[in-house]
């Protein structure tokens, strides 16, 4: 975890410190080697979020684009008590899941389902060969310039779009660029689909604003007005 309870206090990593989890107010102990990144873990294996997953740079770099309270935000359900420790969640009420790993089904739909108010966000670049047959598959020209959107030809053995093609909320790719790549839809009998681009910053913006994340568009030209 990015943060532990100290003195009351939500506070990052430094090395020799102790503190709680803010979740399941278990003794954590920092750990700040040289090769990973700084971070809580728990002193002995505890019963916390069983949702929680290891952080690498990827997932730390994202939680950094935000404020430090809207970080590892506890969200819970009064009607039934069960809780959750959300990546983001905004004072707007959206929670923001930033997913690394492969993730089970029945898992991503009780994320949704807990939720309701979210979206995600899922790293491409875990493994060479999914960000490859991913651009590999966008056609050169769009679909549409309004919202744009490209066909996504999937040419590869892995389910990574399949997968994420059932989520019941919207799902944005990252693939370590300055663009994110919105999944709109995906056939997965035709393995194909379309996405659209959105400059990684006007996300973070329309998340930091709480405003409706926008989509991207081409200008229309109108090609008799051109001069030959």
């Amino acid at each position: 975890m990015k943060y532990a309870i100290v003195d009351g206090h939500k506070v990052l990593a430094q090395p020799k410190l102790r503190g709680t989890c803010n979740y399941c107010g278990s003794e954590m102990i920092s750990r700040c080697g040289r090769h990973k990144i700084w971070h809580w873990a728990h002193k002995s294996r505890a019963d916390c979020d069983p949702w929680w997953e290891s952080e690498g740079e990827w997932h730390r770099s994202w939680k950094n684009h935000f404020p430090e309270e809207w970080q590892e935000v506890i969200h819970a359900d009064s009607s039934t008590g069960e809780k959750h420790i959300a990546d983001i969640k905004n004072p707007y009420g959206l929670v923001v899941e930033f997913q690394n790993s492969n993730i089970k089904q029945a898992e991503r739909v009780s994320r949704e389902v807990f939720y309701k108010e979210m979206i995600w966000v899922v790293n491409g670049v875990r493994d060479d060969l999914t960000e490859a047959y991913f651009h590999m598959g966008v056609s050169r020209e769009p679909l549409q310039k309004g919202p744009l959107a490209y066909q996504i030809n999937w040419h590869g053995r892995g389910k990574f779009l399949e997968n994420w093609s059932e989520s019941q909320v919207k799902v944005y790719l990252d693939f370590g660029r300055e663009v994110l790549w919105r999944l709109v839809f995906f056939d997965k009998k035709k393995k194909v689909g379309a996405v659209g681009p959105i400059p990684k910053k006007a996300f973070i913006e329309d998340c930091l604003n709480g405003t409706e994340f926008r989509v991207s568009y081409l200008p229309e030209t109108d090609e008799s007005t051109n001069e030959k």
